[in-house]
């Protein structure tokens, strides 16, 4: 009988040794899939903030060539207005010398 005990006194301790192991070794499992799933999220993470800058800098560089070319298109609307300007300033002022001298 008290060899009994002494024999499930080991058995207990040995499945509890290996149940320990067996824990460690699920805890380094754990341990490792979190670092690796660390690991990926900041790379993708990283990706995904340099597709979003290019992105702003395409819409920047985009939104600034529509700036320039509507500041162009002002600039020709003034030409023009100044020009026309310009020409009725002419004929006023042809009309003028021609009334003086006739």
């Amino acid at each position: 009988m008290a060899q009994e005990t002494i024999d499930a006194i080991r058995q207990a301790e040995a499945a509890a040794e290996a149940a320990e192991k067996d824990a460690v070794k699920q805890a380094e499992a754990i341990v490792a899939e979190a670092k690796a799933q660390g690991v990926q999220l900041k790379a993708d993470m990283t990706s995904a903030a340099r597709e979003a800058a290019a992105r702003a800098e395409e819409d920047a560089k985009a939104q600034g060539e529509q700036m320039m070319q509507a500041a162009g298109a002002e600039e020709v609307k003034e030409l023009e207005h100044l020009r026309s300007a310009v020409a009725a300033k002419q004929e006023q002022a042809v009309k003028i010398i021609l009334s003086e001298l006739l």
